[in-house]
């Protein structure tokens, strides 16, 4: 029915199989590989803040206002740089280092932060 080429395609060669299960053994499991990301939320001038390690940027912090907050008497509108800024004090007790302050499409901030040696 089928022709024989000498080596037959379905049983892999021993090499073979000692690459695949060295290969398995070095991958990490799939359940393992989501890191779990400690965020913390502070508020600045009456908004919340969610404050946390940047993915997108390593080595950099990211801060993110939650808009949820339409309440009608809230406090005065502030830059959201300077809110960004002071989130990131409050949130890790460290200063932004000013010339690394980015703001993505999405309204957050990335920022290197500068932390007193103790």
């Amino acid at each position: 029915m089928f022709p024989d080429y000498g080596v037959c395609a379905m049983k892999p060669s021993v090499p073979t199989a000692v690459f695949l299960l060295s290969l398995l053994a070095v991958m990490p499991p799939m359940a393992g590989a989501a890191k779990t990301v400690e965020i913390k939320a502070v508020t600045v001038f009456e908004r919340v803040w969610h404050v946390r390690g940047s993915e997108v940027f390593p080595g950099y912090h990211q801060a993110t206002r939650q808009n949820a907050e339409l309440l009608p008497f809230r406090g005065p509108p502030i830059l959201s740089a300077k809110q960004a800024t002071r989130a990131f004090r409050a949130a890790t007790g460290c200063r932004v280092k000013l010339d690394t302050l980015i703001r993505t499409i999405s309204g957050s901030y990335h920022a290197v932060l500068i932390c007193p040696s103790r």
